[in-house]
Formats: structure tokens, C-alpha cells, sequence
């Protein structure tokens, strides 16, 4: 670590330095000579000297200018590396990538969702995703069934599935944060499974309404998008699915179901 380095905390710089959770993380990430590799933050580069080792190309996107120095000198001379100063939610991927990149990064815990939502948004560009992100977030994103589940949840089983690798104490970064961390992945769905049973708008019209008030059941959260209360809770009772059940303990498939339904009821 080179401590005249001053981190930054509106940049959210907590930079992983433990070698053994580093080499892991290549290891998940099954990267191979083939890849080419989207890292975001890569803050001084610990991780990007060993994706460099083992892929064949390492895109890095950073957006704090002291660093740019600090990469320049370490990597600037490798043919593989690149280095793109900007502020990834800005990022032009077909402009500055137009390529199919897997993405391995220690992202900004302050903007994970926008990150998240960015890479779905080019999912054309972007294979498997490898993101070190918040412990708690993590567990909220590959929450099965539970109430941990929210509209981020939904947000990326609707395009993949996501899947928690391994948990990371705070102690591993520098300066160390108030949380601990989990590695996840999320893998897109290139069949696109569920965009072909209900599209997009609608899927997230149903899904923002029915989490409004995570307190109130699926009846009550839907009524704010004109159902009548007692007709939709006789719907749903006369399709098997319980009108006092709240949106956390809906699977993708059966938020999927239930719109269905409830567009065909609309459309009648």
C-alpha cells in the first residue's frame, strides 16, 4: 500500500489488500486467457495485477484522478491493461467497451444499485458479473424467500440469477469499513426467460407497486394501480394465491404468475 495515498470517502475507497481473499476471487471468477475483464475501482490495483495474470484483457474504469498515477506507473507499460478515467454510471459501453466483457470489481458500496442496474442496461455488452458488494445487500439480492427480498431482487432474477460466493470481514480492507462484505455473481440470462412472458415495463410496474409498503399485504399494494379491493382479493383467492401473502414472499415465477393473471383480468 503506498500510504501517501489519501483515501476518499465520497469515492467510498475501502481497498480489499488481503492476498488470500484476492486469489479467490480470480479463483471464482473462473477467469481465463480468453476473457476480457471490466474492472470497476480498481483504486491502487492490488486485484488488477492478478486479473492482468490470468486474462487476456483488463479494462479498468476509474474515476478519482489521484489514482490515474498511481495505475499509470504500475500498468501503463502492459499491453493488456486499460484504463478509462470517468465515472462508471457515465460510461458509454458501446462508444468505450463494444465488446463482451466479464465484469470482476470491489465496487462503490454508496452506488451498488446504480452499478448494478448500469450493467443489466448493457447486459449486450457484459457476460457473468463478479461484484464485491455490502454483506447485507448481498444477502438482499439472493434472498430466495424471505424478507430480505426486495425491488432489487426481483430486479435481477427478472434478467439472471444471482448466487452469494463467500463473505469478506471488514478487517480485509484499507481503511477498514463499518460493514463486512460478500462476493456474489450474477449470471445474465442470455435466453431471456422471463422478458418473453411479461415485458419490462410491466414487470416493474407490478413489482414497484406491490413493494411500496413492504408492511401491507399483495392486495392492499395493488390497489394504488386502480385494482378494486375486494374483486382483486377474490382474483387472486380463485387462483390458489393467498391475498394477505406481502410481496417478499413472492418467487420470480410466481410474480411472474401473478401478473399474468392480473393482465388478462385487465385485458378482458
Amino acid at each position: 500500500m503506498q500510504k501517501q495515498f489519501k483515501h476518499k470517502k465520497q469515492f467510498g475507497q475501502n481497498f480489499l489488500q488481503d492476498k488470500a481473499i484476492l486469489n479467490r476471487i480470480i479463483a471464482v471468477s473462473d477467469i481465463s486467457k480468453e476473457d476480457s475483464v471490466l474492472e470497476i475501482g480498481p483504486g491502487e490495483g492490488a486485484l488488477t495485477e492478478l486479473l492482468l495474470e490470468n486474462a487476456k484483457k483488463v479494462t479498468c474504469i476509474e474515476v478519482d484522478r489521484d489514482l490515474e498515477k498511481i495505475l499509470l506507473e504500475k500498468y501503463s507499460e502492459n499491453s493488456s491493461f486499460r484504463l478509462i478515467m470517468k465515472d462508471v454510471l457515465q460510461l458509454d459501453f458501446k462508444e468505450e467497451i463494444n465488446e463482451k466483457v466479464k465484469v470482476v470489481a470491489n465496487i462503490p458500496y454508496y452506488i451498488t444499485s446504480p452499478i448494478i442496474q448500469k450493467l443489466i442496461v448493457n447486459r449486450e455488452f457484459v457476460e457473468d458479473i463478479y461484484i464485491m458488494i455490502q454483506k447485507e445487500v448481498a444477502e438482499r439480492i439472493t434472498a430466495k424467500s424471505s424478507k430480505k427480498r426486495s425491488v432489487l431482487t426481483l430486479s435481477v432474477e427478472y434478467f439472471g440469477e444471482a448466487e452469494l460466493l463467500f463473505y469478506i470481514p471488514k478487517e480485509a480492507f484499507f481503511p477498514s469499513p463499518k460493514v463486512d462484505s460478500a462476493f456474489i455473481k450474477i449470471s445474465i440470462d442470455k435466453k431471456n426467460k422471463y422478458e418473453k412472458l411479461v415485458n419490462e415495463k410491466t414487470f416493474f410496474k407490478y413489482v414497484k407497486a406491490s413493494f411500496a409498503n413492504k408492511r401491507k399485504n399483495i392486495v392492499n399494494n395493488l390497489c394504488s394501480l386502480g385494482f378494486e379491493k375486494n374483486s382483486l382479493k377474490v382474483l387472486l383467492e380463485k387462483n390458489d394465491i393467498s391475498p394477505n401473502k406481502r410481496a417478499e414472499a413472492f418467487s420470480i415465477d410466481e410474480f411472474i404468475e401473478l401478473i399474468q393473471i392480473l393482465e388478462r383480468t385487465s385485458n378482458e
